[in-house]
C-alpha cells in the first residue's frame, strides 16, 4: 500500500479552492495560534530563563524535560480509557486549565523556579498528557479528509506568521519588563484558550474500554504502522525533543538579551515560511526521495560546522538548516501519520489506541534524548560533550528519513 502525500505537497496553493473549512476546523486553527504563542514562551524563553538563573547549568533544563515527558507518557495511558469511553473534549479542557495553573506558577515563582523544577516538570507533563494527546484525536476526527489540505495550509501559514512576529515582541517585552510580567501576559492567553475550548464539540465516543492488547496484535503485523511509529520515535529524539532544545541553547549562547534572542528566532522562522511556500508551490511527489536526501545533507553539513566550532556563523547556518530542512522532513511525514489514523480499523475501533502508541514512541524518543543531554552535559557541564549529542541527532535524522522513504515505498 502506498500512502499519498499529494495533499501535503500543495496545501499552500489550495487555500483558495472551493472546499470550505468547517466551523470546528476554524476554531481549531485559532486554538493552534494561541497555543503557538504559549509554546514560544515556554519552549524558547522559559529555556533561556532556566539557563540564565541556573548560571548556565543545563542540568535543570534536562531534568525538567525528562520529568515532564515521563509524566506525559504515564498520563497518556491513564487517560486513554477516559478519552475512549467519555468526553475527550472535556479532558482537553481540563488539561488547558492545568496548563493555565502551570503558567500561573511560573509567573509567581520567578527565579525560585529552579527550586521547584520537579513540581514544574510534573505539572508540564500532566498538562501535556491531557491536552496534546486528546487534541490529536480531536483534530483527526473533526477535520475531514476533503478539507485536510486546506486546514493544514491555513494552520501552517497562521502559526508560522505568529512564529515570525511573537518572538520579537516577547523578547522586547522581557528585556524591558521582566519574565514574570511576560508570564502574566501568557497566562491571559491560556485563559483565552480555555474559553475557546468550549467551542469544540465531542464527536466520536465509544462505549468500550481501551484494548491495547488488541491494537498491539494489529501493530505487530502492520509494517507501515511500525515504520510510522519508528518515525515518531526518532522525531521525538530530534525535532520534537533534544534537537529543539539544543537549537534554543545555541541561540541563547550567542544572544546578549531576550530581545536579541527573539529577533534571531523570528529571523529563522522567516526561513520556515519561505521554505513552506516554495515546498507547496514546486514540490513533486516523484522528487520526494531527492528532497529528503538533500535535507539530510544540509543538516549534516551544518551539524559538522557547529561540531567543529561554535560561533555566530556556524550557529546561524545550523539554525537555517534546522528551520528549513527539518520542517520539510516533518511536512512529508505529518500527513502520513494522520491520514493512516483515518483508515479502518483505526478510525472507529482503535483510534484511541492509535494515538496512545504514538505518544509512547514519541515521548520515549524525547526522554532518551534529554537523558543523553543530562548525562553528557548536565552532570559534567562539559560543553565538548555536546558534540556527541550532535552525532546522536544526526543518526536519528538519518533514521527518520530512511523510514519515511520506506513508508511511501509500500
Amino acid at each position: 500500500m502506498k500512502i499519498s502525500i499529494d495533499n501535503c505537497t500543495s496545501y499552500l496553493n489550495k487555500i483558495d479552492n472551493k472546499t470550505k473549512l468547517s466551523t470546528i476546523a476554524k476554531v481549531l486553527i485559532v486554538d493552534q495560534c494561541i497555543g503557538k504563542i504559549i509554546s514560544i514562551f515556554l519552549d524558547t524563553f522559559l529555556a533561556a530563563y532556566f539557563y540564565k538563573i541556573s548560571q548556565q547549568n543545563i542540568f535543570y533544563l534536562s531534568a525538567y524535560n525528562i520529568i515532564g515527558w515521563i509524566f506525559a507518557t504515564i498520563g497518556a495511558f491513564l487517560v486513554a480509557n477516559i478519552i475512549k469511553k467519555k468526553n475527550k473534549v472535556k479532558l482537553y479542557r481540563f488539561g488547558t486549565f492545568i496548563k493555565s495553573i502551570y503558567i500561573f506558577m511560573i509567573m509567581l515563582l520567578g527565579e525560585k523556579i529552579i527550586d521547584y523544577v520537579y513540581i514544574i516538570g510534573i505539572m508540564y507533563g500532566i498538562s501535556t498528557a491531557t491536552t496534546g494527546f486528546p487534541y490529536n484525536m480531536i483534530e483527526s476526527e473533526s477535520v475531514s479528509s476533503q478539507e485536510r489540505s486546506k486546514y493544514i495550509g491555513f494552520a501552517s501559514v497562521a502559526t508560522e506568521i505568529i512564529s515570525l512576529i511573537i518572538p520579537i515582541l516577547l523578547g522586547a517585552y522581557i528585556t524591558f519588563e521582566s519574565y514574570q510580567v511576560a508570564a502574566s501576559l501568557i497566562f491571559i492567553f491560556s485563559i483565552l484558550k480555555l474559553i475557546l475550548s468550549f467551542k469544540i464539540q465531542n464527536i466520536n465516543v465509544q462505549n468500550s474500554k481501551v484494548n491495547l492488547k488488541g491494537f498491539y496484535n494489529i501493530f505487530y503485523k502492520d509494517s507501515i504502522l511500525k515504520k510510522l511509529y519508528g518515525i515518531e520515535f526518532f522525531k521525538g529524539f530530534n525535532r520534537y525533543g533534544v534537537m529543539s532544545l539544543v537549537v534554543s541553547l545555541l541561540i541563547i549562547y550567542q544572544s546578549n538579551n531576550e530581545l536579541e534572542l527573539g529577533s534571531w528566532t523570528s529571523l529563522f522562522s522567516l526561513f520556515t515560511i519561505l521554505t513552506m511556500y516554495l515546498f507547496g508551490k514546486f514540490y513533486k511527489s516523484n522528487k520526494k526521495r531527492n528532497l529528503l536526501i538533500c535535507s539530510l545533507v544540509a543538516i549534516l553539513i551544518s551539524s559538522v560546522a557547529v561540531f567543529y566550532k561554535i560561533n555566530l556563523i556556524t550557529v546561524v547556518i545550523y539554525n537555517i538548516a534546522y528551520y528549513v530542512f527539518m520542517n520539510i522532513i516533518l511536512k512529508i511525514t505529518e500527513v502520513n501519520l494522520f491520514d493512516y489514523s483515518n483508515k479502518e480499523p483505526f478510525r472507529t475501533k482503535f483510534n484511541t489506541e492509535y494515538f496512545v502508541f504514538r505518544e509512547l514512541f514519541l515521548n520515549t524518543g524525547r526522554i532518551l534524548g534529554y537523558t543523553a543531554l543530562l548525562f553528557l552535559v548536565g552532570f559534567t557541564q562539559e560543553l565538548i560533550n555536546l558534540k556527541i549529542i550532535f552525532g546522536l541527532i544526526i543518526c536519528s535524522v538519518i533514521a527518520t528519513i530512511y523510514l519515511s522513504l520506506k513508508v511511501n515505498d509500500e
